[in-house]
Formats: C-alpha cells, structure tokens, sequence
C-alpha cells in the first residue's frame, strides 16, 4: 500500500508543473493585456515584449518539469492520440498550443520592424490559448475514480493559485520592463486581484478539509492522508500573504511622479540601484508565493486516493 507521502514524491514533477506553469500563463496574459490594448510607445512596447520572457521561461519550467513524467520522451506521442478523450492528453495539448504561440510571438517580436497589428491579434490568441490551457490543466484530475480530487475545489483551487501567483509575477515583469503601470493603478489592481485570489483560495482549502474525512475507501480517509491539511493551508496563507506585502511595499516604495504616460516606459525612481532594488524585491514576492502554491499542490497529491484497491 502506497502512502500519500511516497505518491506526492513521485509526483513531484507534476506538483512543480502545476505550481508555476498556470501563475506563468496568468502573468503572460497580464502583460500581453497591454500590448493588445495598444497605444504604447514603441520602446514601452520592444521592453514589455522583450520581459515576457520571464513568465514565459516559468511556464516552460513547469512543462519541461513536467515531462520528466513520462520517463521516455517517445511516450509523448501516445499522450497525443488522446486528445479529445483524455483529460490529460488535453491538458498536453493545450499547453504545447499555448507554448508554441506564445513563444513564436516573443521570437517575432525581435524582428527589425514587427508588425503592431500582427503582434496585437497574435497575442490575443496566444492569451485565448493561455486561458484553455489553465482551464485544462484544472480539469485534468477531474476523475470519477479518485474520490478525494473528483471534488469542485480542484479546479477552484488551482485557477485561485493562478489568479494568486499570476499578477505578482506579472508586477516583476512590468517592473523590469520599467512599465510606469506597475507603480499606478494597475499595480493595486494587480495586488488587490491576488488579495481576492488568495483569500477566496484559503476558503476553499478550509472547506476542502472539513470534507476530507468523509472521503473514504477500503483503507483510509483523505484525512489520514494528510494529517498536516490544516499545517499547510497556514503556510500557503503565511507564505503567499507575505509575498503579496512585499509587493505591495514597492508599490509605496516606488516614487509615482517619475511615472509617465499610463502603460508607457519610466524613468528610473531614483536611479539605476533603486530600481534593480524593487524589481529584487518583486521576484522575492513572486518567489514567497510561488513557494506557497507548491505546498497546496504538494498537499493535493498527498490525498490521491482512488476507489479501489489501492490508494
């Protein structure tokens, strides 16, 4: 019998997957927002390209991460014959679309004149794909046979880590970008979006935990599976509530009148040591969070328990 311990390690790729790839897709579409609404100046526009890359790079951590799951990377082909009938194969799919546009749009955009009108449809999509594929991946579990995932939290769980993760992810990349909306009212909305998430999430984990010991097989409850639930909802809170302050510290850091035009390209604050010293600050808050969404998934492959004989 195989304890939740041992499943959660062995999975512990998918836990890293699941931690980074939907805050970095959420992150992507934040700062791609702007490119699609348009009216940036070309070098506001050539930085916000340039810093998609960060959370592009996470999300393609996470894949990558995610692929050591299937042992030899021949296996892939068979996770792509069942697309359209497997939640997982689904899940590959979308995240190999997301990806694939994504990454096609960031390398056109170091073309010598790139089209303004070409980026702004190719990112729409690419944000479209992004939200299939997040919506995808909180689908994925959504199996009959494991009692303790086939619950309305899972998919409310992780799109919550999303909208958690996402925007103080994206506060970095606007930060290094030196976008003047990361200092203004974008960037409180941004915070205020991971209060929300974040606060909306530990709900859901709390009433997740008063089911876990009705969830039941011949063995176990989900709660025997996790006797730390309670542990780690309190670290997600402490860890995630703490990379959220840190953030919006910089926002009161930040000096507001050397921002510009809303969305456009700054100054730096005070000089080139001030801003390095706020966008650090933002990846530690990027990190703190990140770090707490890992121990929710973590917990999440803790309680795998399935119908049967095994669990």
């Amino acid at each position: 019998m195989v304890s939740g311990i041992d499943t959660a390690l062995g999975e512990i790729t998918l836990v890293l997957f699941t931690t980074l790839a939907p805050s970095g897709v959420v992150a992507f579409a934040i700062m791609g927002l702007f490119i699609v609404r348009g009216g940036l100046s070309d070098e506001a526009h050539r930085r916000i390209d340039l810093f998609l890359a960060i959370p592009l790079v996470v999300s393609m951590v996470g894949l990558v991460a995610s692929a050591t799951h299937l042992g030899n990377p021949a296996n892939a082909l068979f996770v792509f014959m069942g697309v359209g009938r497997s939640p997982l194969s689904n899940e590959v799919f979308c995240a190999v679309v997301f990806l694939l546009l994504a990454g096609v749009y960031w390398l056109y955009s170091f073309a010598e004149r790139p089209h303004r009108a070409v980026q702004r449809v190719w990112m729409a999509l690419s944000i479209v794909a992004g939200i299939v594929f997040v919506t995808s991946v909180a689908f994925a579990y959504n199996a009959e046979t494991i009692v303790s995932w086939y619950t309305v939290y899972v998919p409310l769980g992780l799109w919550l880590n999303a909208l958690t993760g996402g925007p103080v992810l994206a506060m970095l990349g606007l930060r290094a970008a030196g976008c003047a909306s990361a200092e203004g009212r974008c960037g409180r909305m941004l915070v205020l979006c991971s209060v929300a998430s974040l606060a909306a999430n530990m709900m859901v984990y709390a009433m997740q935990a008063f089911q876990l010991p009705y969830l039941e097989n011949s063995f176990t409850t989900a709660a025997e599976l996790v006797p730390c639930y309670g542990g780690m909802i309190a670290a997600f809170g402490v860890l995630g509530g703490a990379g959220i302050a840190l953030v919006a510290r910089t926002l009161r850091d930040g000096d507001p009148s050397a921002s510009r035009e809303d969305g456009d390209v700054r100054g730096f604050p005070d000089s080139r040591r001030d801003a390095l010293r706020l966008t650090v600050r933002s990846a530690w808050a990027s990190a703190l969070v990140l770090a707490g969404i890992f121990v929710m998934r973590f917990a999440f492959y803790l309680m795998h328990m399935t119908v049967g004989l095994g669990i």
